[in-house]
């Protein structure tokens, strides 16, 4: 089971990052493609991110590894791009999926939907900025995490 589920998140975030560059392709204009389509891609990042967090929730025992010692948790909440930045980009996420829900319901004129997007844009960009913090300040700590066995076959 543990397999299946690194297996499901390693496609996500590959999913995530194809989507994010089709994104940046749009944005930048290189590509033309209607609107929608960029949602909708979006939403399919949304609902596998869904089931890999179900999948996770469920099967936690297999899916987490609690190995984190009080001085591992210490580092990350006081590295510069963890802990607060982190936690308010995973604030910030939830807002605005918020706010994206009243538009989706239909509560936003033209303009509004120009400012959801802008908003997804600096959020992209925020995150992208605290990701690539964790990579830089904690690489061996991710790559241990995503695959432990992998990681504890190698070092020995």
């Amino acid at each position: 089971m543990k397999q299946l589920v690194t297996q499901c998140f390693r496609g996500y975030c590959a999913l995530a990052v194809i989507v994010s560059g089709f994104t940046a392709l749009w944005a930048l204009g290189v590509i033309s493609v209607a609107v929608p389509v960029v949602g909708y891609a979006w939403f399919a990042v949304a609902a596998a991110g869904t089931v890999v967090a179900a999948g996770m929730f469920v099967q936690r025992d297999e899916a987490i590894v609690a190995d984190a010692t009080e001085e591992r948790v210490d580092r990350f909440e006081r590295a510069a791009f963890t802990g607060t930045p982190l936690n308010l980009y995973i604030g910030a996420l939830a807002a605005w999926a918020s706010v994206s829900f009243g538009w989706v319901l239909g509560g936003m004129s033209a303009d509004g939907i120009a400012v959801l997007g802008y908003g997804w844009l600096a959020i992209a960009a925020y995150g992208a900025v605290v990701g690539i913090g964790i990579a830089a300040a904690h690489g061996e700590d991710v790559a241990t995490a995503v695959s432990p066995s992998e990681r504890l076959e190698t070092d020995s």
